[in-house]
């Protein structure tokens, strides 16, 4: 006898449709890293700029702040000196790239599947 009222037990959900948790963790894992080499570039550029400008301006280096973040007219007239000097010039690229990946690192942090 059969009870039509009766529920059935729910079937268990394919295992095909779960998330797989590894992939879930090597994706949060990736956004770390991807964070991780983007703060690692902009301490890279941090340093990078200290280190020309500081060999140019000494201890006014306050002076090229601008040139940290952008390329103005005297940061060009600082790199072409620069190519006479122990460090290589300093190019705002690497600061940001390091912020670009950074943030996609952060994306990638929060929109992958949680455990």
């Amino acid at each position: 006898m059969t009870d039509e009222n009766a529920t059935e037990p729910e079937a268990a959900e394919p295992e095909a449709t779960k998330p797989d948790q590894s992939r879930m963790v090597t994706m949060r894992g990736i956004g770390k890293l991807i964070m991780l080499l983007g703060a690692v570039g902009f301490g890279a550029a941090l340093v990078w700029w200290l280190l020309f400008f500081h060999q140019m301006l000494g201890d006014s280096v306050k002076a090229a702040s601008e040139c940290f973040y952008r390329t103005t007219v005297e940061c060009e007239v600082g790199n072409f000196v620069g190519f006479f000097m122990e460090w290589p010039p300093y190019e705002p690229a690497l600061l940001w790239f390091s912020c670009a990946a950074f943030g996609l690192g952060l994306m990638v942090y929060v929109f992958a599947p949680r455990p």
